[in-house]
């Protein structure tokens, strides 16, 4: 019988956006806990010191503080991309604001889009050039969403940004597999994280009980990685409201969303 304690990980350095709450916080964990050294990055300098500090007696971390709206954000981490050359990369930073699109500043619009489009784009396209010149293999994973595929009132910006990165992730997946690298594309349903907070201005302080827990969330993104299933819509009640979805007119769907966002 082999000891577990002498098996290498699979991965010899992970790099994860948005590392510092939510789903990035507990894959961090996840990853820790299967002696993966970690590069983590995210704006808020106490949690991701906090976490660092924790995972530390684990594993080998080190935390980047990045802003990934900025060109300057992203220019560190492609650095670091560069430098260390991670064969696990996870694009978990995100984010939405919740109201019609002239509701908000074109500025913060264009923010989503910058984190959630943009820096994915560049972290992903750097990291694969990286892993292929450097002859290595990888597994790219970007977190979208199950909104991707909605016609979304009151989160436009959001679910378009979510929709480019699954249709990019798809197509890349299809150019970098013959080097083996994966690129992954996870669209979870409604988590139980800061994001409606953030989205509402503050004013939505729970998720409700269809909630995923963000450590749920963790050990199915581990699984798609281990299957490298390139594209993959969570949990059951997610694919349900999808698949009804699919059955109705746009235009209802598209109402419905929009009265449940102005519900909150």
């Amino acid at each position: 019988m082999h000891n577990s304690s002498n098996i290498s990980p699979p991965f010899s350095l992970a790099l994860v956006t948005g590392a510092s709450s939510g789903i990035g916080a507990a894959f961090c964990r996840l990853l820790a806990s299967k002696k993966i050294p970690l590069l983590i990055t995210g704006r808020d300098v106490d949690h991701l010191n906090n976490l660092a500090s924790e995972l530390s007696k684990m594993v080998q971390v080190r935390g980047i503080v990045a802003d990934l709206a900025q060109e300057g954000g992203r220019e560190v981490l492609l650095k670091q991309i560069y430098l260390h050359q991670p064969d696990l990369v996870v694009n978990s930073a995100g984010f939405g604001l919740y109201g019609k699109a002239l509701a908000h500043e074109t500025a913060a619009q264009v923010a989503i889009m910058e984190v959630n489009a943009i820096a994915l784009l560049e972290l992903t396209l750097e990291s694969a050039r990286t892993l292929q010149t450097a002859g290595k293999k990888g597994v790219i994973m970007n977190i979208s969403s199950a909104a991707d595929r909605l016609v979304f009132p009151s989160l436009a910006v959001y679910a378009a940004s979510k929709a480019f990165v699954t249709q990019f992730s798809r197509s890349f997946d299809s150019e970098m597999r013959p080097h083996g690298i994966a690129i992954l594309a996870a669209c979870p349903g409604v988590v139980n994280t800061r994001f409606r907070y953030r989205a509402s201005g503050g004013k939505i302080k729970a998720n409700g009980y269809w909630a995923m827990t963000p450590e749920f969330v963790a050990e199915e993104l581990w699984r798609q990685i281990e299957s490298r299933k390139q594209v993959n819509v969570f949990d059951w009640k997610t694919c349900i409201g999808i698949a009804l979805s699919r059955l109705m007119p746009t235009k209802w769907v598209s109402k419905l969303l929009m009265r449940a966002i102005r519900s909150f």
